[in-house]
């Protein structure tokens, strides 16, 4: 988070005479706390960790004046609202600190220099697979006692005997706690979870441990744990770290797989891949950055599966007789489904997932950006590259590289590999069918929801409702109580918006932030992405639309701000033509106007066993059948070429051009040649 969000400011205590003071952190996040000038004079230093709403924290504090009391909690409504309290009431002794209390103990508590912590009512993460996110562990313990003065003592509280009994039986294993009697605390000082659990008949259970000095522990014990550390240590980064030394990507061409390919390299792991279009001699941006960047690009025939290899990482729709898989299967490699691998990256890290049959990359990017922005420094593996995060074409930038607790993952339920995760928090930002019919469309993302072990964003906001807005290509809508903007035309882009300002909300960014962060965003590539304008004026649109409910939206869109559109679709897939072909018949023949025009590519053909015996002459009798205007069919994206310059040059310049379409690298390279020449 960026130190403008972890202030909430310099606030005056209620005693005027002592004049305004500091309430809240605000340094620098790399450099230790400033006792001195928080504490004063020394005295006394307790720490509450996870301050919640802040009611024992002031009435402590507000008992014992000469203590300094510092609070560490993550949210910063609580922060600020425990700060202003303080304040209030003229408690000098009280600071807060935003951040995690792994971060504050490791890095801004100095040694010895805490007197006692407080740990009351942490998420005990009662169901076993979840156990493990527990704060109370082995680094917890080593790092409250190195930050313990000899003699200084832990206080827990919980209303959970099984997570009481964790921590009993942990510190009597560790020789540097001995237990002592759980602090006495008024009516006044109890939690407010606490008050909730003792009015529910539940009886806390509460201990002291207090910490050894070093010599009282003696050397050997104290190496034991310091060996202890190491090995945890290093457990940790290399659980964050993929497992394999050189790893094969199959279809690295593609969004996903060169997302994966990326995120493999970010993690120090050398990658090799193969792709059908790098054999045709076809090398897209994506290949480019990951040739640039040292991966060896290999012919798909099974050739780069070496005795080097470690792992081979392919996608759903890798068929079982891919020479490369079959390679992999004869060598006994570990092969591993892309979710897979993406779950491996996720190790260790807060998981945010974003699903949904439309908008999710716009959302996973969204919500990406603005977590970046607020200072949180997230990993974010997206199926769609955001502008800017490719470094000039340096990288694939659809991945985020970041070092701090999130990991933000866009969820695909095409082929169900979302079930694989279980995200802590989660957008699903519609269900409308595409790969499955409706019913099972809904049962599989009920299913999702139901792994999730925290908030769901699953709908817009009870107050949402869309502004007026001057520009066509900036939206404005009033939701969660305020007004914001987002540098996107259409209603989609605004209802993407707000599903990732809600969630942010939930995970702790201030509104402020998410203002910002909404009103800059860079967008993202062939998401509405405006390439330019042809020599006749007419504005040329990339879009990756690619089933009913994305082209309705995008030809929306474009239409509401120009005057006659032309729109070139290429079908992704024969099996998605002839699962959709009726509800895309409806799209096209409803959403485009008198005057607008339709081209139609044939099918994507990417090789394979597909089932060919549907085309896109097909689609273009729907159409008519639906009283929809007669589609233009093209054979080529030559041809398509002709045809657009030809639409351009006999209209005026508010015409547009909307290119859509999945998977063919050829469509976005039409789109900027269109404007080649205008440039």
């Amino acid at each position: 988070m960026s130190d403008g969000e972890q202030v909430a400011g310099e606030m005056p205590a209620a005693d005027a005479g002592h004049g305004p003071r500091d309430f809240v952190f605000s340094g620098d996040i790399t450099k230790p706390l400033d006792l001195a000038r928080i504490c004063g004079p020394r005295r006394r230093l307790e720490v509450d960790i996870g301050s919640g709403m802040g009611r024992f924290i002031l009435a402590r504090a507000a008992a014992h004046p000469d203590v300094q009391f510092i609070g560490i909690e993550r949210l910063k409504p609580r922060v600020e609202k425990i700060a202003k309290r303080a304040a209030r009431r003229g408690l000098e002794n009280v600071f807060m600190v935003r951040l995690e209390a792994t971060y504050v103990l490791r890095h801004l508590l100095p040694p010895n220099g805490v007197d006692r912590f407080y740990l009351f009512f942490p998420d005990p993460w009662p169901k076993n697979r979840h156990a493990g996110h527990r704060v109370f562990n082995a680094e917890f313990r080593s790092l409250v006692w190195s930050r313990l003065a000899p003699g200084g003592d832990l206080q827990v509280a919980t209303d959970s005997e099984a997570y009481f009994a964790d921590m009993l039986g942990q510190m009597e294993g560790d020789p540097r706690f001995r237990r002592v009697a759980a602090v006495a605390r008024t009516d006044d000082e109890r939690t407010n979870f606490e008050l909730i659990f003792m009015g529910q008949g539940i009886q806390p259970r509460a201990a002291g441990f207090e910490a050894l000095p070093a010599s009282a522990v003696g050397e050997r014990a104290l190496a034991r744990c310091a060996a202890e550390d190491a090995a945890r240590e290093a457990a940790f980064w290399a659980a964050r770290t993929p497992r394999a030394k050189v790893v094969h990507v199959v279809g690295i061409g593609g969004v996903g797989m060169s997302a994966v390919a990326q995120a493999f390299l970010d993690a120090g792991a050398a990658v090799t891949g193969s792709d059908r279009l790098a054999d045709h001699g076809d090398m897209t941006p994506a290949l480019r950055a990951l040739a640039a960047q040292g991966v060896g690009l290999f012919p798909q025939d099974g050739s780069g599966i070496g005795d080097a290899t470690d792992s081979v990482v392919v996608s759903t729709a890798i068929e079982p007789d891919n020479p490369d898989l079959v390679a992999a299967q004869e060598r006994a490699i570990e092969v591993l489904h892309r979710s897979e691998a993406v779950e491996r990256f996720a190790a260790g890290r807060r998981l945010v997932a974003v699903a949904g049959t439309s908008g999710k990359s716009t959302t996973t990017a969204l919500l990406g950006w603005i977590l970046a922005s607020a200072g949180e420094d997230p990993s974010v593996i997206n199926g769609a590259s955001v502008v800017g995060w490719d470094e000039g074409g340096a990288r694939v930038g659809s991945v985020r590289r970041g070092a701090g607790p999130w990991c933000v993952i866009e969820a695909d339920e095409s082929d169900r590999s979302f079930l694989r995760f279980h995200p802590e928090f989660a957008i699903v930002t519609n269900e409308t069918p595409d790969h499955f019919d409706a019913d099972e469309t809904h049962a599989l993302f009920a299913r999702f929801k139901s792994l999730v072990t925290g908030t769901v964003v699953d709908a817009l906001p009870e107050d949402f409702a869309l502004l007026p807005s001057d520009d066509p290509w900036r939206t404005r809508f009033h939701a969660l109580g305020g007004d914001w903007e987002v540098p996107m035309p259409g209603a989609h882009s605004a209802w993407n918006a707000a599903q990732a300002a809600a969630l942010a909300r939930a995970m702790g960014v201030g509104d402020e932030a998410v203002r910002r962060a909404l009103a800059t965003f860079p967008g993202v590539e062939r998401r509405l992405q405006r390439i330019g304008r042809m020599p006749s004026g007419a504005l040329v649109v990339d879009d990756y639309a690619h089933n009913p409910a994305k082209l309705a939206a995008a030809i929306g869109s474009v239409a509401g701000g120009c005057g006659r559109l032309a729109v070139l679709w290429r079908p992704h897939g024969y099996g998605p033509l002839r699962h959709m072909l009726e509800p895309l018949a409806k799209t096209f023949a409803e959403t485009l106007r008198a005057g607008d025009r339709l081209c139609l590519l044939p099918v994507y053909d990417a090789g394979g066993t597909a089932d060919r015996t549907i085309s896109s002459a097909e689609l273009a009798f729907a159409i008519q059948a639906r009283g929809g205007a007669a589609p233009t069919l093209v054979g080529s994206i030559a041809e398509a070429e002709t045809a657009l310059r030809d639409f351009a040059g006999s209209q005026g310049g508010d015409a547009a051009i909307l290119i859509c379409g999945a998977r063919d690298p050829d469509l976005p390279r039409l789109a900027r040649r269109l404007v080649a020449e205008a440039e």
